[in-house]
């Protein structure tokens, strides 16, 4: 009867782990979307700065 007290609580201590494993996994996610989202929005920006006074007209040259 020991060994099945023991075996429940190791499958406790399994299922505590896999929920600390998801709620990390779901912060992770969030921050992911939140610092893509302003990154996007950084080059967006520099884009159209950079368009509104005729940089991205211009066609690059290579070097001869």
């Amino acid at each position: 009867m020991k060994t099945w007290l023991k075996s429940k609580k190791s499958g406790q201590a399994l299922v505590e782990y896999a929920l600390v494993l998801a709620l990390i996994a779901i912060v992770a996610i969030l921050v992911i979307k939140a610092v893509g989202t302003k990154t996007a929005s950084t080059f967006d920006n520099v884009q159209g700065q950079m368009t509104s006074q005729g940089v991205m007209n211009t066609t690059p040259i290579a070097p001869q």
